[in-house]
């Protein structure tokens, strides 16, 4: 297959919308809440076709929201809260809240039109005669809201039938974009579209922590039963679950690494992190084939990322003219716990002052080809079931296997994939954006969406 190289362009105005209920944005990126509702075009005839909305602890909350934005009045400030895991309102006060929901409200009736979702995860389409929205709701084990999401719903995407048009598409999107596939064992990329050099790639870092645990259990200083207990020092931001969870609480190696690559877990990661320590994962790196691992020395923990990227403007500015014995001191000064979600400017790419972790499309390849290769061993056993619990996308039935780490920050965005199939070489297929807008990454769907249309061309 032909190798394709593009330059890109970037182009990085976005033009953010007006607050209210036809223009409503209100967005505090922690993952333990985000909410956006976006500019619409009103519809004057809302669909007629209600769906039921199942008997779940997360079905229960998608019902309790809906009644209130149809209802006269919303309930009291202690109602509301009492709804809401505690952890939602670092983010977000209940009088913000209350906002929101006014809001909508003033567009009511709202009708449940579509719903998908499991115990403690679910998405519902919610329709007005002003507007359609997309409602996420998570709940934790207690049944309580730890996330609500109000987004309208994205226009369906065309699958792109050709390379040639592939490349068209991401030559023309508003952020700096490049793709590659690589099957493994070859010497050269099979597709190349874009740059090929160093980019930053948020949590797919956690790759790197599954290496370093791996080798950790294969010397013999850590089990994937050994217990892990979470305390102040490792609790980070969310994605994830475990920061929810008090101190003193345990959880074994294999389900901190499990919630790390499937969810993400932030918490999860630093908990590995310190379990096998910072030098070990700096050095997996190497191992790995990272060609310049001196771009994340020293090594990020994820609370030190939040704090670092937008936590404290002072140590992001020193960051960024810091060599890496000046960076390794500024660790010192990274503050106790995690930022404040309420005082924290979410709008900053705080990686262009180098706050994130680098690699390129084929520092990525390497990586998972090593952890394949560790899978092949009795310490690392459980790793193809660790990495293909969650695919990112959606791939076709050709692909039998597909081992998945994505990763995001504000203004970054970067996925990669093992993917195996009956008769082929395994193929790894990445692909890394960026933009100095965050804004202009905020829908990663239609990002990732470009991976899965290579998939698509790959198996034809």
């Amino acid at each position: 297959m032909a190798t394709h190289t593009v330059t890109q362009k970037t182009q990085n105005s976005v033009t953010r919308p007006a607050r209210g209920i036809r223009s409503l944005l209100a967005l505090v990126v922690t993952s333990v809440l985000v909410i956006i509702v976006t500019a619409c075009t009103p519809d004057p005839q809302p669909s007629a076709d209600s769906v039921e909305i199942p008997d779940t602890a997360v079905g229960a909350q998608v019902q309790w929201v809906l009644d209130e934005i149809n209802s006269e009045e919303l309930s009291a400030d202690d109602d509301l809260e009492a709804r809401f895991d505690p952890s939602f309102f670092e983010s977000l006060t209940v009088p913000e809240l209350r906002t929101i929901l006014e809001d909508l409200r003033a567009a009511q009736p709202w009708i449940p039109t579509a719903y998908e979702g499991d115990d403690t995860q679910a998405k519902a389409t919610i329709e007005s005669a002003a507007a359609t929205y997309d409602m996420s709701v998570s709940a934790s084990g207690e049944g309580l809201m730890n996330g609500l999401f109000f987004a309208a719903p994205k226009p369906e995407r065309t699958p792109v039938t050709s390379w040639k048009a592939l490349q068209s598409q991401l030559e023309d999107a508003p952020y700096e974009v490049s793709l590659q596939v690589r099957e493994v064992g070859a010497a050269e990329p099979d597709i190349l579209i874009g740059d090929t050099g160093s980019s930053p790639i948020g949590s797919i870092i956690k790759l790197y922590v599954l290496g370093a645990v791996v080798d950790a259990i294969d010397s013999g200083a850590l089990t994937w039963e050994s217990p892990l207990t979470i305390d102040a020092e490792v609790r980070s931001l969310p994605t994830g679950e475990l920061q929810d969870l008090p101190d003193g609480s345990t959880v074994t190696v294999l389900e901190a690494a499990q919630k790390m690559i499937a969810i993400s877990d932030n918490t999860a990661t630093d908990l590995l992190i310190r379990a096998v320590g910072r030098d070990a994962v700096s050095a997996a790196l190497t191992d790995m084939g990272h060609a310049s691992p001196e771009d994340n020395a020293p090594l990020l923990t994820t609370r030190e990322l939040f704090w670092i990227g937008w936590g404290d403007e002072g140590l992001r500015e020193s960051w960024a003219e810091a060599d890496a014995v000046e960076r390794e001191a500024l660790l010192g000064e990274v503050p106790a716990g995690v930022p404040d979600g309420n005082s924290v400017d979410w709008s900053v790419a705080a990686w262009q002052s180098g706050v994130e972790w680098f690699a390129t499309h084929d520092d990525l390849v390497r990586a998972h080809i090593a952890l394949q290769e560790r899978a092949t061993t009795a310490a690392g056993a459980p790793i193809r079931d660790i990495l293909s619990a969650n695919p990112g996308v959606t791939f076709g039935d050709e692909w039998t296997y597909v081992g998945f780490k994505g990763g995001s920050s504000m203004g970054a965005l970067a996925g990669s994939w093992y993917l195996e199939r009956a008769d082929a070489a395994p193929v790894v297929l990445t692909i890394l954006a960026r933009s100095d807008d965050p804004q202009a990454l905020a829908d990663p769907v239609s990002v990732l969406g470009y991976a899965e249309d290579a998939a698509a061309l790959l198996a034809e």
